[in-house]
């Protein structure tokens, strides 16, 4: 039996390319409204929300910016040793790395990705790889050379934004980033509040429509097994669970609850 969301998408209703390279600004995006008072749906657009919204509504949205989190390497511990592209997916709390290696050559996941493993990336950055994840086995624990804000700089050097094969371009990060991003941390891009721009921002605050933050670094939204990623839904570092402050309260991240 199909799943309730299992569907044919048209090819060319795939989000190829960001709507700013399609001639529009970010909030002229459709907005789908659902009346779940009286069941009914409305066709919108972004840039219409507020009359959504009323004065004493609180959006909270989900600061946290993109990492170029692709970054290319090759295995230095055996002569010819394979080169692979690795997707880093979370950063843990005891200074190592979860990733996803994928193989440039033949099977993607086949080219002898092993524990002890030790790749080289450019500019003399390193990682040795310690073991597969407990919880998804196709992710590997790596450790970095150097750590901290020396790293992260060298990622937004070197790296480059994931990508999978509906995105036509590889598009600049800055495509992939929310405008109010701040703290460095997701994969890949926390995607809900990207419709937001400063100015539709400005005239919510001006009538009356408070915002908050939140941090929630997202992790990798496809482990390229789609068995793994019905299993593992995309993971959060941290989640945010809210009482109702005002009137409504409205969350644009990844996962939140209210």
């Amino acid at each position: 039996m199909a799943s309730p969301f299992t569907f044919r998408l048209p090819p060319e209703l795939s989000a190829k390319e960001p709507p700013e390279r399609r001639g529009i600004r970010r909030d002229q995006v459709r907005l789908l409204v659902i009346d779940r008072a009286r069941g009914n749906i409305e066709h919108s657009r972004f840039d219409k929300i507020d009359k959504y919204l009323r004065a004493g509504d609180l959006l909270v949205f989900n600061s946290s910016r993109t990492l170029p989190a692709s970054l290319r390497g090759c295995d230095c511990s055996a002569a010819h040793g394979p080169c692979m592209e690795v997707r880093l997916a979370e950063h843990l709390p005891n200074d190592s790395w979860l990733a996803l290696l994928i193989c440039e050559q033949g099977d993607p996941f086949g080219c002898g990705l092993r524990a002890g493993m030790q790749i080289e990336f450019a500019e003399g950055l390193a990682a040795t790889v310690l073991d597969r994840d407990e919880n998804i086995p196709r992710l590997w624990q790596l450790r970095f050379s150097i750590s901290g804000t020396q790293l992260v700089d060298l990622i937004y050097r070197l790296g480059k934004p994931i990508r999978y094969e509906y995105v036509s371009t590889p598009w600049d990060l800055d495509y992939y980033q929310t405008v109010y991003a701040k703290e460095p941390g997701s994969a890949e891009m926390p995607s809900a509040g990207r419709a937001f721009t400063w100015k539709l921002l400005l005239d919510l605050k001006r009538r009356g429509i408070d915002s908050g933050y939140i941090v929630l670094h997202t992790g990798l939204s496809s482990y390229m097994d789609d068995e793994l990623d019905r299993a593992h839904p995309l993971p959060k570092k941290s989640i945010l669970s809210a009482r109702r402050l005002r009137e409504k309260l409205i969350v644009r991240g990844k996962v939140a609850a209210a």
